[in-house]
């Protein structure tokens, strides 16, 4: 019986291992967050809320995305806003704007702009920029905690304007349920509140409602929120600058 008792111990332990190895690897753990950022290949509407003290806009999106580090963005609504475009294909940034009919590639210095005057900014849309910027370490969870917790801070001469960025994960999903944003001096800058998620089988999530808030003014909040999507490979020829312009035909 010692013996059963002893197997089924080491058995456990073993069942326990990949787990135990993952809450132990930051960069492991920070990739995971990511991808789930990120979501899956698809197209998707996105509906983009900008609130100010007096006043707000909305914008809806057509987004099309590789899952990794590609995607276009569409603009669809206000009427006169439509036929703006944004390409990300990796750390490369470019914008198309219709009434001066030229593309444009985003310069280093225009990563952290607002995205549409929003509370996003450009490098948020590229997605992989805390995996390719920052130095990320894990928080000692304790044993009975559902969170994990990411500290992350730039690497030296890092594009960003930030002291340190902390991000709180689902310990089960690894899904990422808050971001804060430090600026140089320690204090909370941004947060990024994730809302809703739908489970796509798979190990894959789609985040459908982020909650942006600017701490540093009051009344500042973007709210962007998922829908109609279709998860599936989209082709090559949406994520060139040719596309930015054309657009992208399913």
């Amino acid at each position: 019986m010692r013996h059963l008792r002893t197997f089924v111990s080491l058995a456990l332990l073993l069942a326990l291992a990949p787990a135990l190895a993952q809450d132990q690897d930051p960069h492991a753990l920070l990739k995971a967050a990511i991808d789930r950022l990120r979501g899956p290949a698809m197209v998707a509407t996105y509906t983009l809320e900008v609130e100010r003290p007096n006043r707000s806009k909305t914008y809806v999106l057509r987004v099309y995305t590789d899952g990794d580090d590609r995607s276009l963005i569409e603009v669809v609504e206000p009427r006169r806003d439509a036929g703006q475009a944004f390409l990300t294909v990796g750390e490369d940034i470019w914008v198309y704007n219709p009434r001066l009919g030229r593309v444009l590639r985003l310069p280093p210095s225009g990563r952290n702009d607002r995205f549409l005057g929003s509370d996003v900014s450009y490098a948020d849309l590229a997605g992989r920029d805390l995996e390719r910027y920052y130095e990320v370490t894990l928080e000692p969870p304790t044993d009975k905690s559902q969170i994990l917790t990411l500290r992350l801070v730039p690497k030296p001469r890092a594009p960003t304007p930030w002291g340190a960025v902390v991000m709180v994960l689902e310990r089960e999903t690894l899904l990422p349920r808050k971001i804060l944003y430090y600026d140089q001096r320690g204090a909370v800058a941004k947060e990024v509140l994730l809302e809703d998620a739908v489970d796509l089988g798979d190990g894959r999530y789609l985040i459908t409602k982020t909650t942006v808030t600017d701490r540093t003014r009051t009344g500042y909040r973007t709210v962007f929120t998922v829908s109609d999507w279709k998860v599936g490979p989209v082709p090559e020829a949406c994520f060139t600058p040719e596309a930015l312009e054309r657009g992208c035909h399913l």
